[in-house]
């Protein structure tokens, strides 16, 4: 799977959006991880009906409380937004934990 992100930069979804993109940040990240891609924009409507399970999915899933191996998920987020404001908006409401694709990046299309 960390094939899958090579020459690419994923941000975590923190205050710092701190950015993975080095091959080595990128393989710890998501070497022997289930990685889940969710392709979505805060203005479709399926999504807006999609989006409270997902949260709440995740959310379970990166809580300790919830499950013994909460970092073995890598969550990434595939903005399918017409605006960088948008894209950011959207973020807010995803857990921290989140990685996602810079808005300009060639892959996201």
């Amino acid at each position: 799977m960390a094939d899958l992100f090579e020459g690419v930069t994923l941000i975590v979804n923190n205050r710092d959006r701190d950015q993975l993109d080095t091959p080595q940040q990128l393989e710890n990240k998501v070497r022997n991880k289930l990685v889940l891609l969710y392709f979505g924009s805060r203005e479709c409507p399926k999504c807006q009906e999609f989006t409270p399970v997902l949260q709440e999915f995740t959310n379970q899933l990166l809580d300790e409380f919830y499950v013994e191996r909460a970092a073995q998920l890598v969550p990434v987020y595939v903005s399918q937004d017409q605006t960088e404001e948008k894209e950011q908006q959207y973020l807010r409401t995803l857990h921290r934990k989140w990685l996602y694709l810079p808005f300009q990046d060639k892959y996201k299309r």
